[in-house]
């Protein structure tokens, strides 16, 4: 895995102060929710971009374009501003990004241009997604879950309490929690420590939710950030619970 951190003293500085945030402000905001859409890069794309945004916090990821971004938004039912930083998928930090837009349709669509470190410009266009306002509890999730790919194959248990403990092929332990941000909505909050890494070692949080609209709980979309690395991980519920 290309876990090797690029030294861009901006990113770092935003990346370093959101350390210490986790999405607990549980105060509802009006931008919160899960948002997906795409984006173009100087007329090239269209990229995917999946977001939540929960008490003024981003967690995010683009599948198609590989980067993992955290970070911090604003507005209310016309404007809207975030500054994010953005990683490598399963690697480093490598820039930041500022949008400003505006939002409509009773705050279900956003609108924004967006300039990142690179001097890249695009325009981003996001939908809410009703799938938020699923319920999820952390004992549902409760079992063995995976993720594999050409590089790298994770094996996740998740505790009734929202405990996790896992590994993975390269030899990386994952011990951390999951925890419900607040009542009646589907975002969790992520806390992990990675030991035995080499490099990536070290504290990361973000977010997940869950991407079914029905009880099967299939994919846990897991999008975490540390100092120096973004990861993202859509993990298979393997085994339930018993």
């Amino acid at each position: 895995m290309d876990r090797k951190p690029i030294a861009w003293l901006g990113a770092l500085m935003l990346a370093t102060s959101l350390s210490a945030f986790a999405a607990d402000d549980s105060a509802p905001q009006v931008l919160d929710g899960l948002w997906s859409g795409e984006f173009d890069i100087k007329g090239r794309g269209p990229y995917d971009f999946t977001a939540l945004y929960v008490g003024g916090i981003v967690s995010a990821y683009s599948v198609s374009s590989n980067v993992v971004y955290r970070g911090t938004v604003v507005g209310d039912e016309q404007t809207y501003h975030s500054n994010m930083s953005m990683y490598i998928r399963d690697g480093s930090l490598f820039g930041t990004v500022q949008l400003n837009g505006a939002v409509s349709e009773q705050a279900s669509v956003i609108t924004a241009q967006y300039l990142t470190t690179g001097e890249d410009t695009g325009t981003l266009t996001l939908n809410y997604d009703p799938l938020f306002e699923r319920v999820i509890d952390v004992a549902e999730l409760a079992g063995l879950w995976e993720y594999i790919s050409d590089q790298l194959s994770i094996s996740i248990n998740v505790m009734p309490t929202g405990e996790i403990k896992g590994t993975d092929s390269t030899g990386c332990n994952y011990y951390g929690t999951l925890e419900k941000i607040r009542p009646n909505i589907n975002a969790l909050n992520v806390n992990l420590e990675l030991a035995s890494c080499s490099t990536a070692d070290g504290h990361y949080a973000g977010m997940a939710h869950v991407g079914d609209t029905q009880a099967q709980n299939d994919t846990l979309h897991l999008h975490i950030t540390g100092d120096h690395f973004g990861l993202y991980y859509p993990l298979q519920k393997i085994v339930s619970a018993q």
